[in-house]
């Protein structure tokens, strides 16, 4: 490869490492990042949910201290009712606590935990206080302890409503936070990849305008036509055959135009070989090739099908026009003057015609055609013999 080369390719293998490189660093950054924030919105989720918990522990408290106040006079309502109330004063407070722990790093959320803990405390007391009166008063205990306690959760409602308020932003903000941070990542990804994407086309369009690639497009088709290729007539060999055949009867059932299919076969070709040689044979297999090839129309395909067999497809042609162009080719063979080391050796072709039909398939149209050419050798050679339909 010249130096041109060379450095096209050390462009692109620099812009697909970059690529690389940078998409990793990319990914492991924000996997980073979205992993401390993923611990974050835990965090603030376990928060929140603290909070809830305690509000409803709270409001159940408070209900339950109603619930003392209203049917107080029954003695076992009474100690129910006391009881729940002691229970739930409790999970209030260990709630609250647990999220004034976990909430260090949140100066706002802890404070207010802090003072709703206090004040928690100083309610629960006049709570008991309130109680002492129910229980101390003969007449009208229920009022009297309401006086006694009226008024003194507002503070503390106020104050967990603020913790729960703050939980659930900071919660908000977190689950926010991750859904920009994944979207950072997309658009860092895709800016990376287009800004690739344009390099390897700037790279690819000056290889193109350099004439880099056409080495290997050239090595590329060299390969095709060589695998398409009969070795020794350099005419179309049977793999190129099966392939226009096959696009040829799907032109046909598509658009309803017919072509016509010839099969060419050397007369007496193993009796030259056999006076001659096969050196002979070959120069008279090349020869018929190339003055077949040469008389045939541009859209004619002609391929050697093996041995002496040729093959050659008329596109757009009835059997009628088939038969005049195969008549016209064997005279032209049978009037050439083959001579090998000063011999003239005699050349004839008998041909096998046959025209496609509906729903035929490519064997079925060979065979038809194959018949042709064994009625052809069979009824005295060098003639031209139609399939039946």
């Amino acid at each position: 490869m010249n130096s041109v080369q060379n450095k096209l390719i050390l462009i692109f293998t620099i812009c697909v490492l970059g690529t690389i490189g940078i998409t990793g660093f990319i990914v492991v950054k924000y996997e980073t990042a979205l992993t401390s924030n993923e611990q974050l919105s835990e965090q603030s989720k376990e928060l929140q949910n603290r909070a809830f918990k305690a509000q409803i522990y709270f409001k159940t408290q408070i209900q339950e201290w109603k619930n003392i106040l209203l049917r107080g006079y029954d003695k076992p309502l009474y100690d129910k009712y006391f009881s729940s109330f002691l229970l739930y004063e409790k999970k209030t407070r260990q709630e609250v606590e647990l999220l004034s722990v976990l909430a260090e790093e949140y100066p706002e959320l802890k404070d207010n935990a802090v003072t709703f803990i206090a004040e928690h405390k100083k309610l629960s007391r006049l709570y008991r206080e309130g109680l002492s009166v129910y229980n101390t008063t003969k007449y009208s205990p229920q009022i009297a302890a309401d006086k006694q306690v009226r008024g003194i959760d507002r503070e503390p409602i106020k104050l967990l409503e603020r913790v729960l308020n703050v939980s659930t932003k900071m919660h908000r903000e977190k689950s926010k936070s991750i859904r920009v941070a994944l979207k950072e990542v997309k658009r860092n990804l895709a800016t990376i990849y287009i800004a690739t994407f344009i390099l390897l086309a700037i790279f690819f369009w000056f290889s193109v305008k350099k004439g880099v690639t056409q080495p290997f497009n050239k090595e590329l088709y060299r390969k095709h036509q060589f695998a398409m290729t009969d070795g020794l007539t350099g005419i179309a060999n049977r793999h190129a055959y099966n392939e226009f055949l096959d696009k040829e009867i799907g032109r046909y059932k598509r658009n309803n135009s017919p072509f016509a299919f010839l099969l060419f076969d050397i007369d007496k070709f193993k009796y030259i070989n056999d006076t001659y040689g096969h050196e002979v044979g070959d120069n008279v297999i090349t020869g018929v090739a190339n003055l077949l090839k040469d008389h045939i129309r541009d859209v004619d395909f002609i391929a050697r099908y093996g041995g002496e067999e040729f093959v050659i497809v008329l596109p757009s042609t009835n059997i009628n026009a088939a038969e005049l162009v195969a008549n016209k080719l064997r005279v032209l063979i049978e009037c050439n003057e083959f001579n090998f080391n000063g011999k003239r050796v005699a050349i004839t072709l008998s041909v096998g015609l046959a025209e496609i039909k509906i729903n035929e398939t490519k064997k079925e149209l060979f065979e038809r055609a194959d018949a042709a050419l064994y009625e052809a050798k069979n009824s005295g050679r060098n003639k031209c013999v139609k399939a039946l339909h």
